[in-house]
């Protein structure tokens, strides 16, 4: 049943390709200067994206690496702002629990 169904379909398709290439010269002739131009404005996108990126990303990298000096920076002099032996306090509940376990 659906090999029949298939085969009907294959027939309709090549039925409507043959229609379709009975087309004059010139229009097959548009056909190819269009699928021309829109694959030659593919590729210009694509090498035009591709250079901005190559462009883009040592620049990108540089200011990274800005930010993370300063933010290294910043580090370092709030490290050097306490004194000596002078931490953070925690401060919390100390719990003990007694081991029963008996030997």
């Amino acid at each position: 049943m659906t090999s029949f169904f298939f085969s009907q379909q294959a027939n309709s398709w090549q039925q409507m390709f043959r229609r379709s290439q009975s087309g004059g010269f010139f229009s097959r002739l548009f056909a190819w200067l269009m699928l021309g131009v829109l694959m030659v404005v593919g590729l210009l996108v694509v090498v035009t994206v591709l250079l901005l990126s190559w462009l883009l990303i040592p620049v990108l990298l540089y200011k990274k690496r800005r930010v993370m000096e300063k933010m290294r920076q910043a580090a370092s002099a709030q490290r050097y702002q306490h004194a000596p032996g002078q931490g953070e306090i925690i401060e919390g509940v100390i719990t003990e629990v007694k081991d029963d376990v008996r030997r």
